[in-house]
């Protein structure tokens, strides 16, 4: 592979939209980013496209930031997906080993991965990915790869995510709008988990919480693949309402503050640390502790754990990951989550800043940046023909020939 090839990650979130160009160095597929391009989001809550206009002026806003920066041309983008309308299931598919000497080959191993994915859906809704989490071969379990192997009977387990079709066409709308092809859509806390997990912490089993503006994204690792993924409805933007409540002032002076001075747990905060606001609707200057403060965060941060502890336990894998919690996204910078984190779901926590690449990793090295750095390192190994990463199984196909069908005939 020649140096130069170019990959483009787009993480569109409730408060940024944020574009990576990267440049794939080789075969194995790493990548250094050249560019870095951030708008803010109005046009979306809770992974949900509200106001396609306003979407579209962030996403261009943003590729022009990052298309300066690189130098690069950004004609296409793989993107990131998320939002209350997420769901998952896992499934099994069987299929019989025809060839002459019974052995398993790779149309083998992509026919058993379709029969998975068989199963009843409404009409309004598609499968991004089919992620296969291992293979049987005649009553043999815990096979990675069955290629080459021998048997007459070859099962496998997938772990399939869904989402609604009209909600994943408005965001492709939105990306072709703003001058870009849709490349591949991938489920963002999966893209998160290639930025910010190790290997051994998916071998033994780990659960990340991305926790970004409008959402918090949970996916659950077990023996090196995702066993279970789920969208709790809330994020930093619901704490940055209740600080705007609480001390009346404007959401961005909220968030300012919260950043700032922010702490998710009450005890954390000192009562004699002091920190100077505008109230709403008035030039003047209050002074209040930062103890007050966490005391209008740590419920709501709590609230979300709670929720996600509740996911935990419908995963059923609770008591199963030694690997603890890996917190990312903008949430994950919040002073104290990762202690209140422990105190709520009873598992070790962390706090996981993206890696795995070079070039400029220094300026995307904080969480709020893990969801597009996986993106463009899960491009990086698509380029080199890796088969560790999986893509979105012809969603795009499917999107267009719905909107042919449903949009156009209206």
């Amino acid at each position: 592979m020649a140096k130069g090839d170019i990959v483009v990650g787009l993480d569109i979130g409730t408060t940024k939209i944020c574009i990576l160009v990267a440049e794939v160095i080789s075969d194995s597929g790493q990548v250094n980013i050249i560019g870095v391009g951030v708008s803010p989001s109005t046009g979306i809550q809770k992974g949900v496209v509200t106001d396609i206009a306003r979407t579209v002026h962030a996403i261009s806003d943003a590729t022009e930031k990052a298309q300066r920066m690189s130098g690069a041309e950004i004609r296409s983008a793989i993107v990131g997906v998320t939002g209350e309308h997420i769901s998952s299931i896992n499934s099994r598919g069987v299929v019989a080993i025809t060839h002459h000497e019974r052995k398993v080959t790779d149309d083998d191993v992509a026919r058993v991965v379709e029969n998975s994915k068989i199963i009843v859906l409404p009409g309004d809704r598609e499968i991004i990915h089919a992620i296969p989490r291992g293979f049987s071969l005649d009553g043999q379990n815990g096979i990675r790869s069955p290629v080459g192997m021998s048997g007459t009977r070859l099962e496998v387990e997938t772990h399939i995510v869904t989402g609604a079709t009209s909600f994943l066409q408005n965001v492709i709308t939105c990306v072709e709008k703003a001058g870009l092809a849709v490349e591949d859509i991938i489920l963002e806390p999966i893209a998160t988990a290639d930025a910010v997990l190790h290997d051994d912490e998916r071998e033994v089993g780990v659960a990340l919480v991305d926790i970004g503006g409008g959402t918090s994204d949970l996916a659950v690792f077990r023996s090196g693949d995702i066993s279970y993924s789920a969208v709790v409805p809330i994020g930093g933007r619901y704490v940055t309402r209740d600080i705007a409540a609480g001390l009346r002032v404007t959401l961005e002076e909220a968030e300012r503050i919260k950043i700032a001075h922010g702490c998710a747990k009450a005890r954390l905060a000192h009562p004699d640390d002091m920190f100077k606001y505008t109230e709403l609707g008035t030039e003047e200057i209050k002074t209040e502790s930062a103890r007050t403060l966490a005391e209008i965060i740590e419920p709501r941060v709590a609230e979300g754990f709670m929720m996600l502890r509740q996911e935990l336990a419908r995963a059923d894998r609770a008591v199963m990951l030694p690997g603890g919690i890996v917190l990312s996204g903008g949430g994950g910078m919040l002073r104290g989550v990762r202690e209140l984190a422990t105190e709520i779901t009873g598992l070790p926590a962390r706090v996981g800043s993206p890696s795995g690449v070079g070039g400029m990793a220094d300026t995307v090295s904080a969480p709020p940046y893990a969801t597009a750095v996986g993106l463009v390192i899960r491009g990086g190994f698509a380029r080199a023909g890796s088969p560790r990463r999986e893509s979105s199984d012809g969603l795009l196909a499917a999107l267009t020939d719905w909107f042919r069908k449903v949009v156009l005939r209206r």
